[in-house]
């Protein structure tokens, strides 16, 4: 497959990547049209947006964090007797 070839079919992988929901094999994609010396900045910036969409959400790893000290202390507490 020449380089035009693969340039003009790598929108395409990477929706059918996302859609089947390989989103490792997508990000690796996408990281890899970004090194690409002879990608347009079409390509780069679809690339840019997949990587941007399977970034996680801050706010969400934020509850994830406070969720598990909540439980940790909460572990804590009822191992100490807490709860007499």
């Amino acid at each position: 497959m020449s380089r035009k070839e693969r340039a003009r079919s790598q929108p395409d992988r990477l929706a059918a990547l996302l859609a089947s929901g390989a989103h490792a094999a997508a990000a690796q994609t996408a990281r890899g049209a970004l090194a690409e010396p002879a990608a347009s900045p079409e390509e780069r910036a679809r690339a840019g947006a997949v990587l941007a969409s399977l970034a996680p959400e801050p706010l969400a790893v934020a509850a994830g964090v406070a969720g598990a000290a909540l439980a940790g202390a909460i572990a804590i507490w009822l191992g100490l007797g807490g709860a007499r």
